[in-house]
């Protein structure tokens, strides 16, 4: 079974945020390696099977048409854990070499790079962990990465892209974790799991790292930085009504010292976020109500109205991404009511109020969209 066929909401575990980013269960539909017409947004993708994983480009108006990239392959039954998002035509992921002995979910992981448009893979490292997705700066020439060694030891690598060189930033034992989110302001995020709570710092160069904010008392998850890098999203607990929910919070990274505020009213559970491509939204899943179905909404961070997107027929969105012209959402949609029990899981794009399924005999693991202009 790969790494990452689990429920996706097992609220209050560490498991759940070693392993987000995950892909989903889909139905078969046919493939073909047809160069696609439709050079407006793009998903790119994969399909998990048992010894590979074949990368796709695909319009987000026919998910059918898919161009194949390349094929990846691993060790038997784990597949590959991609970066939180592409730079340009660029994408990195790590993967379980095919000479792995008795493979496990802490066995040291390779780091590559794939061009999507070229379809060229370069090998960056062999000490990755698996369940942690590597981040790109805005450029893509900086790639950093967890390695986690056995003692409770990890360590934040960045990688120079261009030069090949690999420097530690930041290293500590914890029996928790920590994971890099992004960059802001030339500085990598990252966010510390205790028994405190989640904390999420800087660290830039040889320096210490700097504390931002104190996120949450609980463990937080599905933390994404906007586009420009000034603000962070993520989803922490709230108490409300003899219930716990997971909400929508944002805090500013630039400007001094900052406390994050929720987003959206309410105290149901959300999904999920990914922010608008203009820096100005983040769009979420919410959980249904007695209609049986709820559509992802996208919450301005000003004083303005929420928007709903075409909500899926039964069930309930967990927001994966925007193409990078605003124009379509790669989500996880599920038919069940709840994280307690999500029903069955299908991948989606959401486009000019169309729901698209991204079929595979195999599960679909997102990667991001084509820069536009693009000729792949």
């Amino acid at each position: 079974m790969p790494w990452f066929r689990r429920a996706p909401f097992i609220i209050g575990t560490i498991a759940l945020i070693a392993l987000l980013g995950a892909g989903a269960l889909v139905w078969r539909m046919r493939s073909t390696s047809k160069p696609t017409a439709d050079l407006g947004a793009r998903l790119i993708f994969a399909e998990f099977s048992t010894n590979s994983d074949r990368v796709y480009i695909a319009p987000a108006t026919d998910p059918a048409q898919r161009t194949t990239v390349t094929t990846i392959e691993h060790v038997a039954e784990w597949g590959i854990n991609p970066a939180i998002a592409p730079v340009g035509t660029l994408v990195a992921y790590n993967v379980l070499p095919t000479t792995t002995v008795n493979a496990q979910a802490d066995s040291p992981a390779e780091l590559w790079t794939l061009d999507v448009a070229t379809g060229a893979k370069t090998r960056l490292a062999g000490d990755a962990d698996l369940r942690v997705p590597p981040v790109f700066d805005a450029k893509g020439t900086q790639l950093v990465y967890r390695s986690s060694a056995s003692g409770g030891k990890q360590s934040l690598i960045r990688i120079d892209i261009p030069a090949g060189t690999r420097r530690p930033l930041y290293e500590a034992e914890t029996a928790f974790g920590m994971f890099p989110v992004g960059f802001s302001q030339g500085a990598l995020v990252f966010a510390t799991l205790s028994s405190a709570g989640t904390d999420f710092f800087s660290v830039l160069g040889g320096a210490p790292p700097t504390m931002l904010f104190h996120a949450s008392d609980q463990l937080a998850r599905d933390w994404r930085i906007s586009p420009s890098g000034d603000s962070l999203a993520y989803l922490a607990p709230v108490i409300s009504a003899e219930r716990v929910a997971y909400r929508l919070h944002v805090a500013k990274l630039t400007g001094g010292p900052t406390s994050p505020t929720r987003l959206g009213g309410g105290d149901t559970e959300q999904y999920g976020n990914a922010w608008r491509p203009g820096n100005d939204a983040v769009t979420v899943g919410q959980q249904p109500a007695t209609s049986g179905y709820a559509g992802a909404q996208t919450l301005p961070l000003a004083n303005s109205s929420s928007t709903t997107l075409t909500p899926p027929p039964r069930g309930f969105d967990q927001p994966l991404g925007w193409s990078l012209d605003g124009t379509a959402l790669a989500a996880r949609s599920f038919d069940g009511m709840s994280s307690a029990a999500p029903g069955r899981e299908t991948t989606v794009v959401i486009d000019a109020g169309q729901r698209r399924v991204v079929s595979g005999s195999g599960d679909i693991i997102y990667f991001g969209w084509m820069p536009s202009g693009s000729k792949k």
